[in-house]
Parts: C-alpha cells; structure tokens; sequence
C-alpha cells in the first residue's frame, strides 16, 4: 500500500451524484488513486436502470490506472446474508468497508493519509468519523466541486449540482460549506502540485 491511500469513496451517493451530473471525472482530477470498498460499488452498479449506474461503470473501466474496487469482509458477509434472505439490504455496511479498507492500509502504514468521501456536509458529528487516525480527514462532495473550482479544474461547482438536482438528486447538503477545513486543506495542497498530462474539466 502506498504512503498515500488516496480517495475512500465511504458510501454511494457521492458517486449517484457525480454520475448524474456527468462529473465523474471530478473524482480523478486531483491525480488521487480513488478507492471504492466493493460493496458500496455494489450498490451503485446493481441496477444499472438506477440513475448514474451505468455512468459509474463506464467510468471506472476507463480509469482502470486510478480507480479500484477494494475486495473486503464486510461484503462477503453481506453475500452470505443475502443468500439467506434475499431481502437483505446493504445499508451502513458502505462505511464499514470503508473502515475495513483503512484499517488495513494503517496496518501497513501508520502514517498514511486518506481523503473520505462523503455525501453530506456534517460528516464531522459521524462516531465513525471522530475516529479516524490524524492523517485521515473527511471530505464531503460539495468541498471537493468547490476546490476544484478555486484551483481552475473545472468551471462551476454550483453548475455540477445543478445538473444532478435535474436528474431528482437531492444536492442542498452538498451545496453548504463544512464546518472543518482541514480535508480541503489537504485537497488544496494536492491540486497545487504539477500533474502533467491531465486535461481540465471542462464542467
């Protein structure tokens, strides 16, 4: 594992939102590897009329070099559960994952540095996220379209919402600044350094 784990996509909605707005790309203009637990790929891609589905998949084979799909218990678990009870749902199990998938990466390096992707903006009241280890901070969706936007990645963070809110996608919580600065801190560190090589959204 490398020194810097990247982006931990915690649950679905960020990727729902980002896919109904054709602003995937987002995730992948910081230059970060971006990792989505496999249970919470699960959930986004096993419908694929859902709104974003066939988008997300599409995506990820096409940033093979970025993206990965981390392989954990929580959803092996998960399949076992639901062959029992096909009624079964997924809920909560995103976040497990997640902290599966960073406790690991800790395990090997216990000064790695994570950005967790959120939906919502008040990600910092979560018992999950009070827990995290000192290089480890919560981003929300809202706080990366806005960094973006302030680094000239792309052209309008507001205009990205505004095309998921055309698809029924609920964006006011991402749309309301967090309360914590030290995710975007991060980000703002990393979109200042040279990627050579990578083309600006054009969103």
């Amino acid at each position: 594992m490398s020194r810097r784990l990247g982006l931990l996509v915690t649950d679905a909605s960020p990727l729902i939102t980002l896919a109904a707005a054709e602003a995937l790309d987002c995730l992948t203009l910081p230059g970060l590897h971006v990792v989505i637990p496999d249970i919470v790929y699960l959930e986004v891609t096993e419908d694929l009329a859902k709104t974003g589905a066939e988008e997300i998949v599409h995506w990820a084979r096409r940033h093979r070099d970025l993206v990965e799909i981390a392989v954990t218990a929580v959803f092996a678990e998960f399949q076992v559960l639901r062959a029992a009870n096909p009624r079964a749902r997924s809920r909560g199990r995103g976040e497990q994952a997640a902290l599966e998938v960073l406790n690991a990466a800790v395990s090997e390096d216990p000064g790695i540095e994570a950005l967790l992707l959120y939906e919502d903006n008040d990600i910092r009241s979560r018992r999950f996220v009070r827990t995290l280890p000192e290089r480890v901070t919560a981003l929300s969706t809202g706080d990366l379209l806005q960094e973006l936007e302030a680094a000239g990645r792309i052209q309008s963070a507001d205009h990205i919402l505004d095309r998921a809110a055309d698809r029924e996608r609920n964006v006011e919580r991402p749309r309301r600044p967090s309360q914590d600065d030290a995710a975007r801190r991060l980000l703002r560190q990393r979109l200042k350094a040279p990627q050579p090589g990578r083309e600006e959204d054009g969103a």
